[in-house]
């Protein structure tokens, strides 16, 4: 990806031909534009006002190509479709894949409120920057929280766990429900994929340790120990990422299970080059 990449984001709307050349006096840095819209903007209507205000918004985004092209700047339509929501936390999945470095910025001047509510609860997990330009004149800025889940995912442990618990169950046909791991399950799950954060070094004396052979070629966990994988989950647990509950039969024994928030930090995040695990997963999500 070349350095400098910046991924421009807009809501389809009636006037963003008219707000996006105004955002080049805030953001002249831009060198890709996508424009998201809901997919009855290419319906055809029986109902004449309706039709008209779908054909505006269809011309806009017309317009926003052409601009686009006269500034030499790449442009792609992506189309959501119902249930907004996760239609398009897969489109920003798909466009994050390809630029994974890239500065994210989003327009969010027009469209439903559905697609601009979606829009501004993913954008932080991109680290994106979000405006407005409602007159069309200056584009304003909508803070946002800050994330500090990237930097936890670049250990490489945090992923596989996610790639564990993103594993899916079907009863009765239904799909999509992420079911619940016993926690002695994800320490024999993530044993083969540990990666100690240090390696201690063997000291003058110390017994050699036993030479153990896995099937397909696995690695000894070295030393992943409980207490370890306690630390991982209870960081994943603070960030918000995974749910615990306790077995209502022993009272003891925990179980966990992957939230929406750690879908998409594994989505965003996770690095496929990590394991084979965590490279699966990536390709089912």
């Amino acid at each position: 990806m070349p350095t400098g990449e910046h991924v421009h984001i807009i809501s389809a709307g009636d006037k963003i031909h008219i707000a996006y050349p105004a955002s080049f006096r805030t953001l002249p840095t831009i060198t890709r534009t996508y424009v998201l819209a809901d997919s009855t903007v290419y319906e055809l209507s029986s109902n004449p006002e309706i039709e008209k205000e779908r054909q505006a918004v269809r011309n806009a985004v017309t317009s926003v190509k052409e601009i686009s092209a006269s500034l030499t700047i790449p442009f792609s339509r992506e189309t959501v479709y119902p249930p907004t929501y996760p239609s398009v936390r897969d489109t920003l999945t798909k466009i994050h894949c390809e630029f994974p470095a890239a500065r994210y910025t989003f327009d969010l001047s027009g469209g439903s409120k559905p697609l601009c509510m979606a829009l501004l609860s993913l954008a932080p997990w991109l680290g994106g920057e979000v405006y407005s330009t409602f007159d069309e004149k200056t584009p304003r800025s909508v803070p946002l929280p800050e994330r500090s889940v990237r930097s936890m995912m670049e250990n490489p442990n945090y992923p596989a766990i996610l790639a564990l618990l993103l594993r899916t169950t079907r009863k009765d046909g239904v799909t999509g429900v992420h079911e619940w791991w016993s926690r002695d399950s994800i320490y024999k799950q993530l044993w083969p994929y540990y990666v100690p954060s240090r390696t201690k070094k063997a000291k003058p004396g110390d017994p050699p340790k036993p030479v153990v052979q896995y099937k397909k070629g696995r690695k000894p966990a070295a030393e992943l120990t409980h207490g370890t994988l306690s630390t991982f989950i209870w960081t994943l647990e603070e960030a918000g990422l995974v749910h615990e509950r306790v077995s209502e039969e022993t009272r003891r024994e925990k179980f966990y299970r992957i939230t929406e928030s750690g879908e998409i930090a594994f989505r965003f995040f996770a690095n496929p080059t990590t394991s084979t695990l965590v490279r699966t997963s990536l390709q089912k999500t």
